[in-house]
């Protein structure tokens, strides 16, 4: 993962420069405060579409981009230590505006939580132990629906949905092991702006990187997804659910220290889960934090930001959601958005925002993929390789239970029907 991470920041000192600004694109502008004081980092989404988000800079400043079909949302405004804030979008008559954050005390009446770092390490190696006992050891079956979603500025410009069931061997084995099928399969047209020179000189660099095969990442974007839970992949040294990986995602180093703050808990279901932000600033901006089921030690909920520039605005986040069966805990959702390399115009606004959802799991007495079944590392996602079945998409559960929003629809269809899309980019 070094490997690839450094790809990446050589690659933006080498792309930056040719980035352009958009002219036109919808946003909110102004500044978060604490009374007189600005506020920095503070963190602000759409309530609705999250994945439209930003950072207040050190003098509370914010720009936020949004598509303006989106003008209907509620604003989010959150900052460890401030109550969070809502206001309607259509409420901000002024661009810029200001907006003021008001200070709160988080108050536990049933537990006591110790802040010596002494004690949060004990936590998390709890945690790292606790491991083997809390997650999948055996082979089992997932079905789920892969979705990608493809941004810019202020649009979509892609979908893509597959119906999969995905084969674990279980969290002790690499997770290369695991085998994904997908049953269905439909996308829209791409409308990126996607500059076919870029792609080869950003191919050519890519290849003069001698790259390990371990560190290598599948193209494949449903395997990519699986294969970057961190959870899962608690197997491995560098792992942060590792016990000899934790003490560097957590804590860091002398020269380079990883803050925590104790956000509060919740109950569900008689157990009680611990939310921990952690990160290099202090306090911590809470895009990366950790849930944690005190009775267990087990992670329900993980996510991870890291930023790959000192204004934050570039960004690449996981996110892995877990609940529990029988003894047992496995994927709820995950999520993963990335950077899109597609032209010289390199931004956080243009982003592919990927998630599978699981719904169905089997432990036993299921059928094995087999290996003409699966699809490999490196396979792109099969455009015209299945045809649209109108009629299970429109039955499909999961489907059903994760509709795409008007505002999405909206988007994708200002060319064309997305139902004509599907049909034309599906098999004859």
């Amino acid at each position: 993962m070094k490997y690839v991470f450094a790809f990446i920041i050589s690659f933006f000192s080498s792309t930056l420069l040719f980035s352009q600004n958009n002219a036109g694109q919808n946003h909110i502008s102004g500044t978060i405060r604490d009374g007189n004081s600005p506020v920095a980092n503070a963190y602000l989404f759409l309530k609705n579409y999250p994945d439209f988000n930003c950072l207040s800079d050190s003098e509370g400043f914010f720009n936020l981009r949004f598509p303006e079909s989106l003008k209907n949302d509620t604003l989010i405004v959150s900052h460890i230590g401030y109550t969070k804030a809502q206001i309607a979008i259509k409420s901000l008559k002024n661009n810029p505006t200001n907006i003021t954050l008001q200070s709160k005390t988080i108050v536990l009446d049933e537990i006591t939580v110790k802040p010596e770092e002494d004690y949060l390490k004990d936590f998390f190696q709890k945690i790292a132990q606790n491991i083997p006992k809390n997650y999948p050891e055996k082979r089992h079956q997932m079905r789920g629906i892969f979705r990608k979603l493809s941004t810019n500025y202020e649009e979509f410009t892609h979908l893509a949905e597959a119906q999969v069931i995905v084969e674990d061997v279980g969290y002790s084995k690499e997770v290369k092991g695991a085998k994904i099928k997908i049953e269905h399969y439909r996308e829209s047209d791409d409308f990126s702006e996607i500059d076919s020179t870029f792609l080869l000189l950003l191919k050519a660099q890519e290849d003069s990187y001698a790259f390990e095969e371990k560190n290598k990442m599948p193209s494949n974007p449903i395997i990519r997804l699986y294969e970057d839970n961190f959870i899962r992949k608690s197997y491995l040294e560098e792992s942060p659910f590792n016990s000899n990986g934790y003490l560097n995602e957590f804590f860091g180093i002398a020269e380079l220290p990883i803050y925590q703050e104790f956000l509060g808990y919740e109950l569900v279901d008689n157990d009680t889960i611990y939310t921990i932000a952690y990160g290099t600033t202090d306090p911590p901006l809470g895009t990366s934090y950790i849930k944690v089921n005190s009775s267990d030690y087990a992670v329900v909920e993980f996510q991870v930001t890291r930023y790959m520039d000192p204004e934050r605005e570039l960004y690449e986040q996981f996110l892995m959601k877990y609940r529990k069966i029988q003894d047992k805990y496995y994927p709820e959702k995950l999520v993963h958005k990335v950077l899109r390399f597609i032209n010289r115009n390199v931004g956080s606004h243009q982003m592919d925002i990927s998630t599978l959802w699981f719904d169905e799991i089997k432990t036993e007495n299921f059928k094995k993929l087999k290996s003409r079944e699966i699809i490999e590392r490196d396979e792109i996602l099969p455009s015209n390789s299945f045809p649209y079945e109108q009629e299970f998409w429109k039955i499909n559960k999961l489907s059903k239970a994760f509709p795409l929003d008007s505002a999405i629809l909206k988007s994708l269809e200002r060319h064309k029907k997305l139902e004509d899309q599907f049909k034309e980019n599906g098999k004859d």
